[in-house]
């Protein structure tokens, strides 16, 4: 009986390529799309050139969500009308979200448990005599705001006869960036700024204030707390909303997500979430 022998090296070439393929066949990784919104959300993404994922307080919790796991992320920086179109066509992406920030159009889903507060603080210049506490305490001030912001429950009462009163109405002047509300802040072009207090915070230096400079005053009467979850395509597979769900859970009974989130409230302490 003839029997064809094959050469050694192309045998051995064979059985390497055929173990590779089944490597990778077995440890292959499913990419997850984040969604970045471009400009103004610091410190929530912050991106750098050459670095999208540079940090801030949400990239680091996706990071640590997805840590020596079996997702790879791929992060996409999008302006937000962009960013929304592609919430609507695709299905393998995350981001950071609060329900109904959302387009109705838009197919999500949420993280079980929340992964940061979104609490508002209203600022003022030490010592200027001014207390906040509610929106009456709003009438005869100037308040600085930043342009195209939303600010739930402060919009309805700025627009409405109590906040635009003649006597006693609520005034409100813009600024482009949350860095330049607290610069209008400095040079006393307004009141009180309002605004999310981690990113006030963040933003402080920039503005050329320290934390001495200005006192803050809790605004969650203002403007109700709403807790950040995780948000991802509902067409995302069962095995990754499982994933998602017990990740999340795990980081908040280790303290791992708390200790994350107080980097970006310190020398102060975030609200429960």
């Amino acid at each position: 009986m003839l029997q064809c022998r094959m050469p050694a090296p192309l045998y051995l070439l064979i059985i390497a390529f055929l173990c590779g393929t089944a490597s990778i066949s077995c440890n292959a990784k499913e990419r997850i799309t984040y969604l970045i919104l471009a400009e103004t959300v610091e410190p929530i993404m912050i991106v750098r050139d050459g670095d999208p994922m540079a940090g801030g307080i949400m990239t680091e919790i996706v990071k640590l969500i997805f840590e020596n796991s079996d997702y790879i992320i791929e992060p996409l920086v999008l302006p937000w009308q962009r960013l929304n179109a592609e919430l609507k066509k695709r299905d393998d992406w995350i981001v950071h979200g609060i329900p109904k920030s959302f387009d109705p159009e838009v197919s999500f889903e949420m993280s079980e448990k929340p992964v940061f507060p979104f609490n508002h603080s209203a600022v003022t210049l030490k010592n200027s005599g001014i207390k906040v506490q509610n929106l009456t305490d709003l009438k005869n001030r100037s308040l600085i705001l930043v342009e195209n912001f939303h600010y739930n429950k402060l919009d309805t009462f700025i627009k409405s006869g109590d906040g635009a009163k003649s006597k006693s109405r609520v005034r409100v002047v813009r600024a482009f960036t949350p860095s330049g509300t607290l610069q209008m802040l400095k040079h006393k072009r307004g009141d009180i700024v309002i605004d999310w207090q981690a990113r006030i915070i963040y933003n402080l230096a920039s503005a050329g204030l320290t934390f001495e400079d200005v006192e803050f005053h809790d605004a969650t009467q203002i403007v109700p707390t709403d807790n950040v979850h995780l948000a991802f395509s509902s067409r995302q597979s069962e095995k990754f909303r499982i994933f998602v769900n017990a990740r999340i859970k795990e980081l908040s009974q280790s303290g791992q997500l708390l200790d994350l989130v107080k980097q970006y409230y310190k020398p102060v302490s975030p609200p429960d979430f």
